[in-house]
């Protein structure tokens, strides 16, 4: 999603660069006015459309603009007086049906379009860089996860968790089911229970924080597809841990049913819950290599 935005935030970008450059070649003051206004928008949604924010009205757009971005500080007072001037002007010349723009009104907005888009250059810049170095960083991270058994005691943030918990729901389902719900702890006894529920799952006795991703039963429109869409999410929980500087490790829980039921009876789950794994979440001890796994002769080219 990071990624889309990104590509709407430059479309918007070249776009008010194009509106701006036609008030060169037009000869009707209200017509400039008209141009350079869209450059003012279009700047505009180049930024906000980064904040996931879009509105079908240009009065929505600069109120959210100016208290996320001028009563901030991020961008000087000056912007919003230029932007207000400018949809007052782009009114009267739109919409008024004897009005007519001074050149000198137009030649102002002209200026000032181009001076907001001077502005938010910079800015957008620097966004466009810091989202590319995320998505870097997460495709780092496929190839360098390694799962972790050994953690540091100390905490773990929520602020990471949360990004963690946010990567897991961002995963694909069979038509759209979405049939998690993640159960997160760090209470010791909890834990310690948790690890003991197969003797593969006792590394989770040593982490700050366990996650228990569970599938609601009563969520399942294609039931077969449930430990898939719950395995992909998984992935994404293992990725994003990785890209964050965390370790952890997928304890296999799902299929066994005895070992569902024993996770479900120690976190007290409604009956239609189902736990899919444990995952243990913290600072790793030690970081070792990833494995290089690409074999060429499991490729077949048809």
């Amino acid at each position: 999603m990071e990624e889309i935005r990104l590509e709407y935030s430059r479309h918007y970008f070249k776009r008010a660069n194009e509106w701006l450059n036609s008030t060169k070649i037009l000869g009707s003051a209200n017509c400039s006015v008209y141009s350079s206004y869209s450059a003012i928008i279009h700047a505009l949604k180049a930024v906000t459309i980064l904040d996931k924010f879009d509105s079908k009205y240009d009065s929505g757009l600069i109120a959210y603009f100016n208290d996320k971005y001028v009563k901030t500080g991020i961008f000087d007072a000056e912007i919003s007086k230029i932007i207000d001037s400018a949809y007052t002007l782009r009114e009267s010349a739109t919409y008024e049906d004897f009005y007519i723009a001074s050149m000198k009104d137009a030649q102002n907005q002209i200026n000032g379009a181009e001076k907001i888009i001077n502005t938010i250059q910079p800015y957008l810049l620097k966004r466009w860089s810091e989202i590319i170095k995320e998505e870097e960083k997460f495709m780092d991270a496929i190839f360098t996860r390694v799962s972790t058994r050994q953690f540091e005691p100390r905490e773990v943030d929520s602020k990471y968790i949360i990004k963690i918990l946010r990567a897991a729901m961002a995963a694909p389902s069979a038509t759209n089911q979405q049939p998690w719900e993640f159960w997160v702890t760090d209470d010791k006894d909890i834990i310690s229970k948790l690890a003991n529920v197969t003797p593969y799952a006792k590394p989770a006795a040593n982490a700050p924080v366990v996650i228990v991703p569970c599938y609601n039963l009563d969520a399942l429109r294609v039931p077969e597809m449930a430990n898939i869409d719950m395995a992909i999410a998984t992935e994404n929980i293992l990725l994003e841990a990785e890209s964050l500087g965390l370790g952890a490790v997928m304890l296999g829980i799902a299929p066994f049913e005895d070992r569902m039921k024993e996770a479900a009876k120690i976190l007290d789950l409604p009956e239609n819950f189902r736990v899919f794994t444990i995952i243990p979440i913290g600072w790793p001890v030690n970081k070792h290599p990833q494995e290089d796994r690409y074999e060429p002769s499991r490729v077949h080219v048809i």
